[in-house]
């Protein structure tokens, strides 16, 4: 799928204001020490922020990509839906941002 630069550096935003909000400043800073990329990469590979997060949180992942959503999707102005899984919700993101990038909506 196609990555906007934009999209990405959104994206980290996203992470890092839904992950302070929940853990605070400190915690967040502490897991992105622990993981295996920047928080821009994972634009690239939800589904790799996701077995991050499960590996740290088990269960309460879930709720830690929620609220990474939600911020996402505020900024982007899209409607949230908690029915879909993290990867599905940050690729439906991504498609959006791009398509209103060419002006395609």
């Amino acid at each position: 799928m196609p990555e906007s630069r934009e999209f990405a550096n959104m994206f980290q935003v996203s992470v890092e204001e839904g992950l302070g909000n929940t853990l605070g400043v400190s915690v967040m800073q502490t897991l992105r020490n622990l993981f295996s990329y920047s928080f821009e990469i994972y634009a690239k590979k939800p589904l790799e922020l996701h077995r991050e997060l499960s590996r740290v949180f088990g269960f309460g992942a879930i709720t830690l990509e929620r609220m990474i959503t939600k911020e996402l999707f505020r900024r982007l102005g899209l409607d949230y839906s908690a029915q879909l899984d993290f990867e599905t919700s940050v690729n439906l993101a991504r498609r959006d941002m791009i398509a209103s990038e060419r002006g395609d909506n």
